[in-house]
């Protein structure tokens, strides 16, 4: 009799973004040889106009999981899922796995999907999102604040889990910290409040002439730049553009301040290397941070797009090294108790075993 196997529906394991560290994370830690799974990319980044490898990718893909499910005993499919065009093509995915009686994990990453849901989306695509949840036999969810929005959008809320992303433990020190600099990772963009963050930081300037703003990431550099110059920062403001493996594990080595001012997010994994880094974190309160974050205690928030209480909170945690260094312990106390690898991989066990009982 054949073995059962699991399959992963995800973006390639080498691309940017928070699914790529999952996967990689998912791996590193057993999860994917305990399992048996089977990772089948989706999706791979893709700058030409015509989108042509995405297309090709995606077609691949559909081809490798009805191969995959003719030619073994397929007990799990686990989606990772972002919006718009994510969201497009695994729905189609899900609807083959059902044909085959397999049971579907949805797992929800795109921290724009209720606004691609409410506002993109008219009463017939609403409906058949709603259906596609419903096919699913789980749901993960990064946060709390997604739990009861999804909820709202199943017959039955009990399929809705939340677990949270996790990362590696970061053993970085204190040694290299350089005071006053504030580090961004992400993508250049308004949803993410590069704008706000660098408004803010010319008020920092002012009250901490040792203050530095670096910013890694990929997006639209050429604006930031431009608001950069405006302001006359260019000697404190560095563009990184997209750091990963050593080049990342050296700035949050150096970084006294990892802030991230989003207007919208699922579960943001800078947070939580940051947090692993041992670093004071500073960010608004959308979308999951509050669950990674404890109002001064582990962190500090302030609403999105309130510059001026951003402001405040940067000169705070640079100027009170006392602040600085009780946040910054803290969160790597919080970090180890809930979004270590220790902490979060004996659930999706939990969950892999339940759905296989089920099967």
């Amino acid at each position: 009799m054949k073995q059962y196997k699991n399959i992963t529906l995800a973006t390639a394991r080498g691309g940017q973004g928070g699914i790529a560290t999952v996967l990689h994370t998912l791996e590193s830690s057993g999860f994917f040889s305990r399992w048996h799974v089977k990772h089948i990319a989706t999706h791979q980044r893709d700058t030409s106009k015509l989108g042509l490898k995405r297309l090709f990718t995606f077609l691949f893909a559909y081809i490798q999981t009805a191969w995959t499910l003719l030619s073994s005993r397929v007990a799990v499919a686990h989606i990772h899922m972002a919006s718009r065009g994510s969201y497009q093509r695994k729905s189609l995915l899900i609807r083959l796995l059902k044909r085959f009686r397999v049971k579907v994990v949805l797992h929800l990453h795109g921290a724009e999907f209720r606004e691609f849901f409410e506002n993109e989306c008219d009463a017939q695509k609403q409906a058949h999102i709603r259906h596609t949840y419903e096919l699913a036999d789980k749901v993960i969810v990064l946060s709390t604040q997604w739990q009861s929005w999804v909820e709202s959008l199943v017959n039955d809320p009990s399929k809705v889990q939340v677990i949270y992303n996790a990362v590696d433990s970061l053993q970085l020190g204190t040694e290299r910290t350089e005071p006053g600099l504030i580090l961004f990772l992400g993508r250049l963009g308004q949803r993410k409040g590069v704008g706000d963050l660098i408004t803010a930081f010319a008020e920092v300037k002012k009250q901490c002439p040792n203050a530095r703003l670096a910013l890694g990431g990929d997006g639209d550099m050429a604006t930031f730049k431009a608001q950069v110059a405006e302001l006359g920062l260019e000697q404190d403001v560095s563009f990184l553009g997209w750091i990963s493996g050593e080049q990342k594990l050296d700035y949050l080595a150096r970084a006294d301040i990892y802030c991230l001012p989003s207007y919208n997010e699922g579960f943001p994994m800078g947070v939580l290397e940051a947090m692993s880094a041992q670093k004071v974190v500073v960010a608004s309160n959308a979308g999951g941070i509050p669950d990674a974050l404890q109002h001064q205690h582990s962190g500090l928030m302030c609403p999105a797009g309130d510059v001026k209480a951003l402001a405040q909170l940067l000169i705070n945690a640079i100027g009170d090294r006392g602040l600085n260094a009780r946040l910054a312990a803290n969160a790597k106390q919080r970090f180890e108790d809930n979004f270590s690898k220790q902490a979060v991989i004996p659930q999706l066990d939990a969950l892999y075993r339940e759905l296989h009982d089920e099967h």
